[in-house]
């Protein structure tokens, strides 16, 4: 099921169930005044706490929706933030192997080593011997200024968290954020604080 298809299931239950509420009362209210009767006080109590149930579900449902568009609106500029992270994933990369002037064989030794290939797999994708790739790994490491792959890795992933910060909002989200039109400009929420 789509989420289209849940939104509206979600919004014709609510609709339903606040109906029949309504519907309940005033054929409680017409039924009372078909025979005359004068209501009692607990039955007036009765009537006032399921018009208050009906009117509280319509209010739980619209501020339900407003926190559920202000996430897909989060998500949606967190996976912006993601493609776009991606995106630039091979530019950034090479554009730091070129700073530190790796070789090509260099480049695809380290990025093999990225993808978690151990130097025997990386030798015999590349078709060379495990020396030669030792030596070009450490060659890497010389010119990053690194002494281990993991230092080598946490290089790049300084670089990737400063090229997907952004900075927060001052104020905490406390309220939901209103639907409009005008999607050109992504939402940037701030749950901290938020229990």
């Amino acid at each position: 099921m789509t989420q289209m298809k849940r939104a509206a299931l979600f919004k014709m239950l609510i609709g339903l169930c606040a109906a029949f509420l309504i519907a309940e009362i005033l054929y409680e209210v017409v039924e009372h005044l078909r025979e005359g009767q004068s209501r009692s006080y607990l039955d007036m109590v009765h009537l006032f706490f399921e018009f208050l149930s009906a009117v509280f579900l319509v209010i739980a449902y619209n501020i339900s929706r407003k926190y559920q568009i202000a996430l897909l609106r989060f998500g949606e500029a967190e996976h912006r933030t993601l493609s776009a992270l991606r995106s630039q994933f091979d530019e950034l990369i090479r554009q730091r192997f070129d700073d530190w002037g790796l070789t090509s064989s260099e480049c695809d030794v380290a990025l093999l080593s990225f993808r978690g290939l151990k130097i025997s797999e990386i030798a015999e994708a590349r078709g060379t011997r495990e020396g030669t790739i030792k030596a070009q790994l450490s060659a890497v490491f010389h010119k990053a200024g690194v002494s281990s792959k993991s230092e080598l890795l946490a290089v790049f992933m300084d670089l990737f968290l400063d090229f997907g910060t952004e900075p927060e909002p001052d104020g905490v989200w406390m309220e939901p954020i209103e639907p409009t039109r005008n999607e050109a400009e992504p939402a940037v929420i701030s749950l901290r604080g938020v229990a």
